[in-house]
């Protein structure tokens, strides 16, 4: 992992209490491909609080993540002590620590990740009905961060190149963003087909807030999935059981049916769209709705994809080609679109 500037460096300058090292070259004079923004109000923190905030938030700040590299709090923060700078005020759930206010970082961080298709978040602990700040509205958001007791916030990144974090404070909110600076090294860059790519599948996105839920959750599953010569592709495996504890919520599915998990058979649709105009892919197993699927986002129910990972219906494939497959699935303009890349050493 590499750190430096991120563009709103000038103000962090003038705030916070540590320096941050200079980005890399090669991001300087460039515009990020994809961007994500997340911000937290500050209310009525005490100065304690405010400086730990200060504190951590230039810590993170500039921080570069590669493709395929997970990122760690606690490792970014470091230790929250006297010798840091790190004051003593209350956290989350009410009690003084040394560091109180810190968490409210990695939150806002979360929030940011969430919602930046290329990153997957690690397990984390929250306050919950402990939560007794508000920063959010719901315990459930409020991540836990302790370094002494080993509780990290983590996530991996599967942008095919870099991408920089941005932490700062301004007019009483915190911010963080997630800029991603695409390389062509992967095949891909910013959503524009290169030539690596070797099909791309799209559907048109659902208005319906919670089958949007499901399709995000499978889609950060899968994106950044890498295939060698003769590996499979199990949808069921990479994605999971569809339950309320993976983040999944009741929606329609594919033939009008409210299930836990209703919209991701979608996302396994987008896929086969792609995949079976790939020579070196072999389809090994895939079901259709066929005259059920009252579903829009394909023309033909053919290419309408059953998944059920508690029937155990998968949709799988092989690919036998000589490089280095990667699936690529995320939203843009409406559509949620799934590029198969392929890459070489």
């Amino acid at each position: 992992m590499k750190r430096g500037f991120c563009c709103f460096m000038a103000l962090l300058l003038c705030l916070s209490l540590c320096a941050v090292p200079a980005l890399a070259d090669d991001m300087v004079d460039y515009e990020a491909d994809d961007i994500v923004w997340a911000s937290t109000p500050i209310y009525d923190e005490s100065q304690g609080q405010i400086t730990n905030l200060h504190l951590a938030s230039a810590s993170i700040d500039g921080w570069v993540v590669g493709y395929g590299e997970t990122f760690s709090f606690n490792e970014a923060v470091g230790e929250r002590s006297k010798e840091a700078g790190y004051r003593v005020a209350l956290n989350g759930r009410g009690a003084y620590v040394r560091g109180g206010g810190v968490s409210q970082v990695a939150a806002t961080l979360n929030m940011a990740v969430s919602d930046f298709s290329w990153t997957t978040a690690g397990d984390y602990m929250t306050y919950g009905d402990k939560f007794t700040g508000n920063y959010v509205d719901d315990g459930e958001d409020a991540v836990v961060t302790d370094y002494a007791n080993d509780h990290d916030y983590t996530f991996t990144s599967w942008y095919p190149g870099n991408v920089v974090i941005g932490a700062w404070i301004e007019d009483n909110t915190l911010y963080c963003t997630l800029s991603g600076y695409a390389s062509d090294d992967y095949g891909y860059s910013g959503g524009e087909e290169s030539n690596d790519v070797l099909a791309e599948g799209t559907t048109p996105l659902p208005d319906d807030d919670a089958q949007l839920t499901n399709i995000e959750e499978a889609s950060q599953s899968i994106s950044g999935y890498m295939l060698e010569y003769g590996d499979a592709f199990s949808f069921n495996d990479i994605v999971g059981p569809r339950t309320t504890d993976a983040g999944y919520v009741r929606a329609i599915n594919g033939r009008g049916v409210k299930v836990t998990g209703g919209g991701v058979a979608q996302v396994a649709s987008t896929v086969y769209l792609a995949v079976k105009q790939v020579d070196s892919i072999t389809v090994d197993y895939v079901r259709t709705y066929g005259d059920r699927f009252t579903g829009g986002y394909v023309d033909d129910a053919d290419d309408a994809i059953v998944t059920d990972y508690n029937a155990g219906i998968d949709f799988s494939f092989t690919y036998y080609g000589s490089g280095t497959l990667i699936v690529y699935v995320y939203e843009e303009d409406g559509l949620l679109i799934c590029d198969l890349c392929e890459i070489y050493d």
